[in-house]
Parts: structure tokens; C-alpha cells; sequence
């Protein structure tokens, strides 16, 4: 069969204008992942600041550094005394707000404050508290500027979940200090009634992420992560082992909220450097942050098509 120069032009035409759809979607997909470079950047800045237990002058650089990283958005700041094995300790959680299409909310958090037990060692809590709030600065980068087309999210940055004095020797009471209260605050004014999904994230910049699973979490929210993590193929970092992990998410499991708790208890060698000087900015990654980025996108965007 001839063909005709016009029929080669048009072909060749078609086949450009193919190349380029396939070329920009192509690009599209690579745009679609949560930057971890940018977020190891937020918490190198964050961690700089140094040690940030409750009442040191370095819990107040954090407290300003949130400050500044969401000056233009909705942010509010929940003030309040916690009752410590110490005495009264003024704490602040920062709650920042994005407007969903539908009815509800999802909530993540993490912790932003390190521990005031180990304030006589220079613990910077590199991934436990500073990876996660690198994390949640970069995860809003993604979610501002828009109406998201599922719910609403609501970042929060909890304070006091490190304890005073000792997790265990206090009845589980001298600990997890911010989400007790505000859980406690919600459910009192209505607020945890919107609440559709409530994801705790804590210790998930390990360069060896290995996110456990809590055996308390919700069955259909570890059943989307698990879907998001698959999209990946994260799956190997993903709920090999099950365990109990006690965290910021209790005070909601006790109120009957759907939630789940994002961790990684192995951190380092025989969890060798958890909550010790090692405990550095060497020890997180960019490509673990963008692991948890791009599993906590996915999973909001299947929580709003329930």
C-alpha cells in the first residue's frame, strides 16, 4: 500500500502529539511524589535548634520555628497546663487546618518536643519528633493552596508525648500529654464527632524504615495504608511485625475514633539509638521521608472515596 506525503505528515503529526501526552504524564507521575529531600531539609532545619524539652529555651525556638513555617495558613495554637510528676507545665499544641469538599476530617500528627528525662544529654531527637515534623511541614506544602477533594486535614503538632519523668513507673500517665488533652477538648465541644480517621506518625525518617504494625488499629485504615504502600511498592517497609505500641493515639482509640499509628521502634541496631546522643540527622533519609510522604498521600486521597 502507497501512502501519500499528506497521510505521512498527518501520521507523523499523531504520532508527536502521542509522544507528548506520554511525555507529560509521564512527568506528572514523577511530580506526584512527596519530596523527602525537602522535608530531611525541614527537619535538619527543625533539629538545629538542638535539645526542645518541655520548659527549655529550645522548646520555645520550636514553638516559634511552627510558627513561622505556618504564618499564612490557619493555625491555632492550643494552650494549656499539664499536670506532671514535676508540677504544672504550660504545653502547646499547633493545629493547622485545609479545607476538604466533603463532610469530616482526617487528622495526622506527631510530636514536636523531646525528652525532658534526657535534657542533661544532647538528645535532638533527629527522627523521633524532628523527622516526623519534616514530614508534616512538607505534607502541607501538598495540601495549601487548594480545596482538598476528600475531607478536610488537620495537621497537629502535638506537645508533652515524651515523658517527664517515666513512661512506665507513672501508670501510663506521665506521657502523651497533648493528645490527651485535645482529644479530651474535642470530645467535650463535638469537635471528634467529624473525626473520620485520626493517623499518628512517629519515628518514620529511619534510613531502615520498617513501620510496625499497632495491633489496636483500625482494620479498614490498615487496609488503605496497606493499598497506598502497594501503589509504591513500599511494601516491604510495611507492618511486618504487629505489636502494641503505646503513643499519642490512645487517647483516641479510648474514644472510639478510627486511628492508626505510623512507627518504626527499631531504630538502629537493636533499637540502639533510640533516645540516645545518636540518635543525629545521619540516621534519617530523604528516601524513607518520601516512603512515608507518598503512603500518607495516597492514603488520604482513599480515605475521601470512602
Amino acid at each position: 500500500m502507497r501512502i501519500s506525503s499528506t497521510q505521512l505528515k498527518f501520521s507523523l503529526l499523531i504520532f508527536l502529539l502521542l509522544a507528548l501526552e506520554l511525555s507529560s504524564s509521564a512527568r506528572s507521575r514523577a511530580q506526584a511524589h512527596f519530596d523527602g529531600a525537602k522535608a530531611l531539609e525541614y527537619a535538619r532545619q527543625f533539629v538545629a535548634i538542638g535539645p526542645r524539652w518541655p520548659t527549655s529555651p529550645g522548646h520555645q525556638r520550636a514553638e516559634d520555628f511552627l510558627r513561622n513555617q505556618f504564618k499564612n495558613d490557619k493555625l491555632e495554637e492550643d494552650n494549656f497546663t499539664a499536670n506532671t510528676p514535676i508540677g504544672p507545665i504550660p504545653m502547646r499544641n499547633f493545629i493547622v487546618r485545609f479545607p476538604g469538599k466533603k463532610d469530616g476530617v482526617i487528622v495526622i500528627g506527631a510530636h514536636y518536643e523531646t525528652c525532658y528525662d534526657l535534657r542533661k544529654i544532647n538528645f535532638v531527637g533527629a527522627n523521633d519528633g524532628g523527622s516526623t515534623v519534616g514530614l508534616l511541614i512538607e505534607l502541607a506544602n501538598h495540601l495549601r493552596g487548594k480545596v482538598l477533594d476528600g475531607p478536610s486535614v488537620w495537621l497537629v503538632f502535638f506537645d508533652g508525648e515524651e515523658a517527664i519523668v517515666d513512661w512506665w513507673t507513672q501508670g501510663l500517665t506521665d506521657n502523651t500529654y497533648g493528645s490527651r488533652h485535645l482529644a479530651a477538648k474535642w470530645g467535650a465541644d463535638g469537635t471528634l464527632k467529624k473525626v473520620k480517621a485520626f493517623i499518628n506518625t512517629d519515628m518514620i525518617g529511619d534510613k531502615d524504615l520498617d513501620i510496625q504494625q499497632e495491633k489496636r488499629a483500625t482494620d479498614w485504615l490498615v487496609a488503605i495504608v496497606r493499598s497506598a504502600a502497594k501503589k509504591y511498592g513500599y511494601e516491604s517497609h510495611f507492618f511486618k511485625v504487629t505489636e502494641q505500641v503505646e503513643d499519642d493515639q490512645n487517647a483516641f482509640i479510648a474514644r472510639g475514633v478510627p486511628q492508626i499509628d505510623l512507627v518504626d521502634l527499631n531504630y538502629g541496631p537493636g533499637n540502639s539509638y533510640h533516645h540516645t546522643v545518636k540518635a543525629t540527622m545521619d540516621k534519617i533519609s530523604a528516601k524513607s521521608l518520601t516512603i512515608s510522604g507518598d503512603v500518607l498521600l495516597e492514603t488520604i486521597r482513599l480515605i475521601g472515596l470512602r
